[in-house]
Parts: structure tokens; C-alpha cells; sequence
């Protein structure tokens, strides 16, 4: 998410400063569940991770939220102890 910031330099006699830089500033850390990208599957616009139940493996619906790097992160539909299978 980006920012503006307007900052107001004093006047300097014979100087003249207009300028707008691109700052990214932290606003607070939350805790996220992250698997990898590679093991989430679309279908008919339902996307779904295999997670372990015994010694099998069953298909659950999740929700996506941000992706980071080559893991996505999941808003619903998994808890923090389940064991996706990723290829």
C-alpha cells in the first residue's frame, strides 16, 4: 500500500526544493498461514489445498489473501497444525 507524504522544507535563501519521494513505511506485522503457491489448485474459480487426514489426502476450499514470494496465504479454510501436500 502506498503513502504520499507532503514535507515542508524551511525556505533557504537562492534555494528552491519541489520534490516528491516514494516512501514504504511499516504500519504493524499480523501473523498469516503461508503455503506454498505450488499447492494450491483453481477450479471453477474455487481454489483448493490437499491437506493430510490420516494417511490420505482430502481436498479442502480455501480463501487467498496476499501472495509473498512463491507461498500465498490462506484467510480461511485451514488451521495452523494441518499438513498440505505441496508437489
Amino acid at each position: 500500500m502506498a503513502q504520499t507524504v507532503d514535507v515542508d522544507v524551511p525556505e533557504l535563501p537562492g534555494a528552491f526544493i519541489n520534490a516528491r519521494v516514494p516512501v514504504a513505511l511499516p504500519v504493524g506485522q499480523r501473523q498469516a498461514l503461508l503455503v506454498p503457491a505450488s499447492a494450491v489448485a483453481t477450479r471453477s474459480d474455487i481454489d483448493f489445498v490437499t491437506v493430510m487426514e490420516g494417511s490420505a489426502g482430502s481436498e479442502r476450499a480455501v480463501v487467498l489473501g496476499e501472495r509473498v514470494g512463491d507461498r500465498v496465504e490462506v484467510l480461511t479454510g485451514l488451521r495452523a497444525n494441518d499438513e498440505v501436500v505441496a508437489p
